[in-house]
């Protein structure tokens, strides 16, 4: 039955209902089955884990430090994406199915909105590459001067349409155009196209996948985890202090928190791209996205002051004769440690608003702001070096900071900070009032 069924189909009918399926299966595998999938692995792994022999704890342990989830899912996707664009081309008898498996491969990205908007500028590269070819090879014929042209004139093509990495596809595309040699036609230019079109299509319908997360929800975990990394440090600052540390663990702290800025890069990454996906979003509202930015905002300046602190321990501890860190800090940065810590499982909460006011948090900024007070007042009392007093005041001035900014109460955080204007509305902005507007039209319509 499902054979007559399919043999009776045309291609168009088949490939249009694999690919909605596709769809489909890929919605329920983000937003279903893949966290119940991983809740069940989890269970599953606490009951068996006793039980594994030694060997083959420290092989897994080995193969999930080595292994970066996110790079093994892209693989599987992009591999999926490029064998399901060659079978629907192929299906559909296009010229071009090599370059719909291409065109999925590099159309997968973290987000489908990602997806679509790097596969839309890929498909007017191809559409720019096609018309440079066309009109170089029927003015001049195919010489390696025409090759020279086609090419140069490709890469300014996309230039001049602002096609950023894209613009390599246009010269790219002018001359793997030239591979079929006398037999392009218009039939065969436009099956090109398609088979980009179909690539992208098939892109934008796995990207989901490779993340597993919305944007929204990855902006929040980038945000949260840069938030726990600061925390981290901070900790390991404050317990170096108490006990004593020496310039290789401070060179140690320093490497580390010079290395907060790729997290930093990552998170101001993720909340760009959910703001421009705002734009266009049916579900997440532009407000949504402020309070995200506020946060990225505040954290930015947190990396910062970590760096200042972590570089004043190093100089003290690097320096001969250089004045000592007063193991007092400890316990303010410490405090500071906690602070941040509940400030990122606050941002990672989807329930709350990431820059409203949170009990704990409040409690733990309180907190460190006594601890301050405290610690100044014994070094002060106890310390005649006048060395420590000005190491002390610097440390204390990046922690004061450090509170002001998650607290959101730092002047710094608004300076060069963006504020809404007049712009065309976002889609979820728009949608609300249309629906309002054509309830109104039904009831006035119902009284008449």
């Amino acid at each position: 039955m499902l054979r007559l069924l399919l043999s009776s189909a045309s291609p168009l009918t088949i490939v249009a209902v694999s690919l909605t399926l596709c769809a489909v299966t890929a919605a329920l595998l983000r937003r279903t089955v893949r966290p119940v999938v991983a809740a069940a692995y989890r269970r599953a792994l606490a009951r068996l884990r006793p039980h594994l022999p030694g060997p083959l704890r420290r092989a897994a342990r080995w193969c999930r430090s080595r292994i970066d989830p996110t790079t093994a899912r892209s693989m599987l996707v992009t591999g999926a994406a490029a064998a399901i664009a060659w079978t629907a081309a192929d299906t559909l008898h296009l010229a071009g199915a090599v370059n719909a498996a291409i065109s999925a491969t590099l159309s997968v990205q973290m987000s489908s909105f990602a997806s679509m908007r790097e596969g839309a500028q890929r498909l007017i590269g191809t559409l720019a590459g096609i018309a440079v070819t066309v009109g170089v090879w029927h003015a001049f014929g195919l010489s390696p001067w025409s090759i020279a042209m086609i090419a140069g004139c490709g890469l300014a093509a996309g230039r001049l349409l602002r096609l950023g990495d894209a613009a390599l596809t246009v010269p790219l595309t002018s001359l793997g155009i030239l591979v079929g040699g006398s037999t392009v036609t218009e039939e065969f230019v436009w099956e090109r196209v398609a088979a980009t079109a179909l690539g992208i299509v098939v892109g934008v319908i796995l990207s989901p996948l490779v993340s597993g997360m919305t944007a929204m929800e990855r902006s929040r975990h980038e945000l949260a985890h840069l938030s726990t990394e600061i925390a981290r440090l901070l900790g390991q600052l404050g317990a170096g202090v108490r006990r004593g540390y020496d310039r290789e663990q401070a060179e140690e702290w320093l490497a580390k928190s010079r290395e907060l800025n790729a997290d930093l890069e990552d998170a101001v990454a993720a909340v760009d791209e959910l703001s421009r996906q705002a734009r266009w979003s049916l579900s997440t509202p532009v407000t949504r996205v402020t309070p995200l930015h506020r946060t990225q905002r505040a954290l930015e300046h947190g990396v910062h002051q970590v760096n200042s602190v972590a570089r004043s321990m190093f100089d003290a501890a690097a320096t001969p004769q250089a004045a000592h860190v007063p193991e007092q800090i400890g316990e303010v940065l410490t405090a500071a440690a906690d602070a941040f810590a509940a400030h990122a499982a606050l941002v990672e909460d989807p329930k709350t608003d990431a820059t409203a006011d949170a009990g704990e948090l409040n409690e733990l900024l309180g907190d460190l702001r006594e601890a301050r007070r405290q610690t100044l007042r014994t070094v002060r009392t106890e310390v005649d070096d006048t060395g420590v007093l000005v190491l002390t005041g610097s440390i204390i001035t990046d922690i004061d900071r450090m509170a002001g900014s998650l607290e959101k109460s730092a002047p710094a955080l608004t300076v060069g900070l963006r504020e809404p204007g007049p712009a065309i509305p976002a889609v979820s902005e728009i949608l609300p009032a249309v629906r309002l507007a054509w309830e109104k039209a039904l009831t006035t319509t119902g009284r008449r």
